[in-house]
């Protein structure tokens, strides 16, 4: 092949005709990585995304386009987990679970050759996406051989984006799996090197994104990272409800607390003096003072003397 043949077909790509799904983090037609350790909530997190993304709505601040539609690939346990977290977040999508279905060869995953371009591929068939959708692979790493081995990886994600490509779709996938050290203090500083296995996952993949428990960086919250290879890396911190969906911190915090201060409260005519809810609240007392102010604008509870409050009647 001479130069002008090289250059010829190596020009501009050409405009995408879908819009990305969150533009400047994940872009259309690529292939990203969420990666985690195991039981660290990736796949709840990762259906409060799927549900935000369906419904055009705001993602951490990001603006984000809806997809035609959203395909889950289950490849790791039975059907149920995935549901539990897709139903509770209210995330629409065409599920296919590769273990409970009995007519899949499991020996087909052990040709790490053709685990992209006919298991992986086959899997995808089974959804029926029209163009311009995302597909969502749980895990991502199972149909890239061995996670260590640098050219596999390498020639794995090539294959996803050219599939994502050929077939006009966009990829989530979920790495399960991330390299733990037992002191805290001798972790990887970056969150996105804990990622198990080849640094070809983040060289050939697009946006990485990581989602790390409050014992892996002892924080009182969950950590999220996305890192996109167009942007610069944001950070979140994430707590849970007490459904175990993910919310941002703060507002999780403030829930939390408000929740304290009306539990100190009584319904009594008498009601509850300032410090009495200091002291059986256990909340700051600028915070009591603030959340008292905005509780009484909402007409949950009454002020019914100096410094004591009680809560509105419900009837």
């Amino acid at each position: 092949m001479s130069l002008s043949d090289f250059a010829t077909r190596s020009q501009a790509p050409a405009p995408s005709p879908f819009p990305d799904p969150i533009p400047g983090i994940i872009g259309y037609g690529t292939v990203n990585i969420l990666a985690g350790a195991p039981g660290v909530g990736k796949t709840c997190l990762l259906s409060t995304i799927l549900a935000r993304l369906r419904d055009g709505k705001d993602i951490f601040g990001a603006a984000c386009h809806a997809p035609p539609a959203i395909g889950f690939i289950s490849a790791d346990r039975g059907a149920a987990t995935a549901w539990h977290w897709l139903r509770l977040a209210g995330a629409d999508v065409r599920f296919y679970n590769l273990v409970e279905d009995t007519e899949f060869a499991t020996i087909r995953l052990r040709n790490k050759f053709q685990l992209v371009t006919v298991v992986l591929e086959g899997c995808v068939e089974q959804l029926a996406l029209p163009p311009g959708s995302i597909v969502v692979v749980d895990p991502v790493t199972l149909f890239m051989g061995n996670p260590n081995d640098y050219q596999g990886c390498a020639i794995a994600c090539i294959e996803m984006r050219r599939m994502c490509h050929r077939r006009q779709l966009t990829m989530l996938g979920t790495a399960h799996a991330s390299k733990q050290k037992a002191d805290s203090k001798a972790q990887y500083k970056r969150l996105q090197d804990r990622i198990l296995g080849s640094a070809a996952q983040l060289g050939y993949g697009d946006t990485q994104m990581y989602l790390a428990s409050p014992e892996e960086t002892d924080e009182k919250f969950h950590t999220f990272l996305w890192h996109p290879h167009t942007s610069p890396p944001q950070i979140f911190p994430l707590g849970r409800d007490q459904h175990g969906m993910f919310v941002d911190w703060l507002e999780g915090t403030r829930a939390k607390e408000e929740g304290k201060i009306l539990a100190a409260i009584t319904e009594d005519e008498a009601g509850t003096s300032f410090a009495e809810i200091l002291i059986k609240s256990e909340v700051p007392k600028t915070t009591v003072f603030r959340y008292l102010q905005e509780l009484m604008k909402d007409g949950r509870i009454l002020k019914v003397g100096h410094g004591r409050y009680r809560k509105a009647p419900t009837n």
